[in-house]
């Protein structure tokens, strides 16, 4: 079996359920036995999705093209190697060796006849522990940044009667009367009172017996992160997550050293080499790779395994269509240090809904692992006819 083509389908659907900037973009691999595998990378938010088509397939040309998908070891060193600008890093060309990757594994899954998670050799287990992510964003059909305490506390009520014992949210995000806040310097008395106000309401809404993530996006610089961290010292929290951002990894470790809550974060990280800083120096708590950034599944489970090295727990940061939440699943199932799974508020969203026959949505906070062939997954004619649609065949 050998790769034959290569395409990237992409789909803007910014504006779509009151979403900004939503942009999911997939790489479909063909196989001259006429298994087909797809693929994701994880930049469907942000500005560098429309870099990354381009790059998938330069990618497939010079490193896929005619390989047999079983070579995913030997395709995915080359495309580090070979293509010089991979041992530098970066979103766009990981992102596009994560959904390349991905697509090899879904073929792979599909030639044996079993989902991923069992071809990297793990049974299948209950459904997983999720927690509903970004209650700052609402928990509704239609994307809505909440600002008054009132809003989270709803919110916070509407997803503990759904079943889930965990949430997450940023109490700085939104910025008092609306719109998205900056917080590069200490936080003023007033954005303190608030951020108490927003997270006293989602306790009081979804009660004492439930866990609690602070996300602070980096956002935030080390001052004010860990004036957030000692406000909610005694608040439960369970993690804080991103609280610096990642062009100064001396940023985080000095938050980590001094904070009294423990740290999350990897979303924007890449390879095994991006985490082993944080590892080493005992800065990092719970690690959040995001399989379509990483480099795939291939690369996400020597992570998830380095981290085990350290004693630490995973958490696939999960923030795409439903293709990246079926690659999550099989990745966390297979992985012996899983912690949670992530339910993103855009996985309750019709356009993004729509966009596969499968519906993957947690019962009472547990999501199931699908058990179909590779990633078992079937994206529907309707959205791929919405889509761009581009390829590289062998010649």
């Amino acid at each position: 079996m050998k790769v034959t083509k290569v395409e990237t389908l992409e789909i803007d659907l910014s504006g779509e359920n009151g979403i900004a900037l939503w942009r999911p973009i997939f790489a479909r691999i063909h196989t001259d036995a006429g298994i087909t595998g797809l693929g994701e990378a994880s930049l469907a938010f942000g500005t560098a999705s429309e870099a990354v088509g381009p790059m998938i397939r330069k990618l497939a040309e010079r490193f896929v093209l005619g390989h047999d998908p079983n070579d995913t070891e030997t395709v995915w060193e080359q495309m580090l190697r070979q293509s010089f600008w991979a041992q530098g890093g970066g979103p766009v060309i990981f992102g596009a060796m994560s959904a390349l990757d991905a697509g090899l594994w879904d073929i792979k899954g599909k030639a044996a006849g079993l989902p991923v998670h069992r071809l990297l050799g793990a049974k299948t287990p209950d459904p997983l522990r999720c927690y509903a992510s970004q209650l700052h964003f609402g928990w509704e059909a239609e994307h809505r940044m909440h600002d008054d305490p009132a809003e989270y506390r709803e919110t916070a009520r509407r997803v503990r009667e759904e079943g889930y014992d965990c949430v997450k949210l940023c109490p700085v995000y939104v910025a008092a009367g609306g719109g998205r806040a900056r917080h590069r310097s200490l936080l003023t008395p007033q954005n303190r009172k608030l951020a108490q106000a927003r997270m006293e309401a989602v306790r009081e809404g979804i009660g004492s017996d439930v866990d609690i993530i602070i996300e602070l996006n980096g956002l935030t610089s080390t001052a004010s992160a860990l004036q957030i961290a000692n406000m909610f010292a005694e608040f439960g929290v369970l993690f804080i997550e991103e609280p610096t951002h990642y062009n100064s990894p001396e940023a985080h470790l000095k938050v980590a050293s001094r904070s009294p809550i423990a740290m999350a974060t990897g979303e924007r990280l890449y390879t095994r080499w991006g985490f082993l800083p944080y590892l080493q120096a005992g800065a990092i708590d719970m690690i959040q790779p995001d399989i379509g950034l990483v480099g795939g599944i291939s690369e996400g489970m020597k992570i998830a395994h380095l981290a085990h090295a350290y004693d630490v727990g995973v958490q696939a940061h999960v923030c795409g269509s439903p293709l990246s939440t079926a690659i999550a699943l099989q990745f966390e199932a297979a992985i012996p240090n899983f912690e949670i799974h992530e339910h993103h508020t855009f996985a309750l969203k019709s356009c993004n809904r729509d966009l596969f026959e499968e519906d993957l949505q947690p019962v009472d906070g547990r999501l199931a692992v699908p058990t179909l062939p590779g990633f078992g997954m079937t994206l529907r004619k309707d959205a791929e006819a919405r889509m761009e649609i581009a390829a590289v065949s062998l010649k």
